[in-house]
């Protein structure tokens, strides 16, 4: 019992405040990725949590990069041809969905907007898709929310915004996974009427930066974000978009960082690649199933939003 009440104290002292910087870094890094972040900006200020992570600085902000969309040469607006792959490492297990024709990708939002989330396999199921991911950022009915009743930031679908969390404001600037009326990816920071004005169809929103803008890597730093579940979503210059969706959060198997997330896209080609929610949300189903295994505890998370390929 000694030893027990002893590691409890000594521990957290070890972890914050000993020589083991990249333990602490990784640990900092995977907790602020989470919903329970608070845990550690409640008790730390930003400044000595950004010396504990020490990533942020090495890393490219999006709001510094344009995207060229001329570089995507859409090849394939017919049919629908998708692969399935399964990557398996020793911190994760990634799946993989390559979806030849980018016009047959919608967004969705559940259904009880406001009261509920829903289950990524159950809107798919609704809109008869092939395929489906888990989407963006969202919020519950109370202040720490758990419901996943409403999105954050605003949502797209079919060339409508359908949703928007605060006042309606078109210059107010997101970071977003969306897609124009040509099928071509759109990621970074834009505001509704930046997205109007280049026909996008489908959008949603999330906190993190984009990984990958016109090919060129975001993140340098090897840790940035810790190892958790992910969800992205990337587009080769021919066209193809890249579903990943990474399982983590077990003893044996943490999960990836962000830069994993970009190494993985750019060995498949991918040029962008934006990021979505991911932790507990990481969901990709397909023909019928659930593929990956999600890490909640009752099985598949309620979210607000998905990614969908019709049939």
């Amino acid at each position: 019992m000694y030893i027990i009440v002893f590691l409890v104290i000594t521990t957290p002292i070890l972890l914050f405040y000993g020589p083991y910087k990249g333990v602490r870094k990784v640990f900092v890094s995977t907790l602020l990725a989470t919903r329970h972040a608070y845990l550690l900006e409640d008790i730390f200020s930003e400044d000595t949590l950004n010396k504990m992570v020490g990533a942020k600085v090495e890393n490219v902000s999006n709001d510094e990069v344009d995207q060229d969309l001329s570089k995507i040469d859409i090849s394939c607006t017919t049919g629908n041809d998708i692969e399935l792959y399964k990557d398996e490492e020793d911190k994760y297990v990634a799946y993989i969905l390559e979806i030849k024709n980018p016009l047959k990708i919608k967004a969705v939002m559940t259904k009880h907007l406001g009261k509920m989330g829903q289950r990524t396999s159950e809107m798919a199921e609704e809109k008869n898709a092939i395929a489906a991911i888990n989407g963006g950022a969202f919020t519950g009915n109370g202040e720490n929310g758990g419901t996943a009743s409403m999105p954050e930031g605003f949502v797209i679908s079919e060339g409508k915004v359908i949703y928007t969390k605060d006042k309606y404001n078109e210059t107010q600037k997101q970071n977003v996974v969306a897609f124009n009326k040509e099928g071509k990816l759109v990621v970074g920071y834009h505001s509704i009427k930046e997205l109007k004005e280049i026909n996008v169809q489908e959008a949603m929103c999330f906190t993190e930066r984009s990984i990958i803008v016109d090919g060129e890597k975001q993140i340098k730093d090897h840790l940035c974000g810790g190892y958790n579940p992910r969800t992205a979503v990337g587009q080769k210059a021919d066209g193809t978009v890249i579903f990943l969706v990474i399982d983590g959060r077990k003893i044996t198997m943490p999960g990836a960082t962000y830069y994993d997330v970009q190494e993985i896209m750019a060995k498949r080609g991918a040029v962008n690649v934006g990021v979505l929610d991911g932790g507990y949300s990481s969901t990709m189903y397909y023909d019928g199933d659930v593929r990956n295994s999600p890490n909640a505890w009752d099985g598949e998370r309620l979210v607000a939003t998905a990614f969908y390929v019709e049939k």
